[in-house]
């Protein structure tokens, strides 16, 4: 039970970790420019800065990749046992359970990315 807990602590701990050293660059432009300007305005400071984000769509493409991976890993499980007389769910030992799972969620993050992109194009 308490390996349910605890990665995704570790997990979550990584990640603000890393958004710290990310937007250290965005504080400290601001700090610079608010000592070269007494008169800052945040606001439009702020919306230079920053770029919109796509964290919804990027989740939501993984969560359906995933789903899709589910999905065909049970099938194909369903067809092999269909057509091998001795097919044994050990024999694979969960490798194409793991192999269409990661296959079909890399696929919904580069649909993501494809989409992004194409965002950011016809933005600019």
């Amino acid at each position: 039970m308490e390996e349910i807990i605890i990665v995704p602590v570790i997990f979550i701990t990584l990640y603000l970790i890393i958004g710290l050293f990310v937007h250290r660059k965005e504080r400290l432009m601001i700090i610079e420019r608010a000592a070269m300007n007494q008169s800052l305005d945040v606001n439009a400071l702020l919306k230079k800065v920053t770029v919109p984000s796509f964290v919804g769509l990027k989740f939501g493409c993984l969560i359906s990749g995933l789903g899709l991976g589910f999905l065909t890993c049970a099938l194909l499980n369903i067809l092999f046992y269909a057509m091998l007389y001795n097919y044994q769910p050990w024999w694979h030992g969960g490798a194409l359970d793991i192999a269409c799972i990661l296959l079909f969620g890399g696929l919904g993050l580069i649909i993501a990315y494809v989409i992004e992109r194409r965002a950011y194009k016809r933005k600019a």
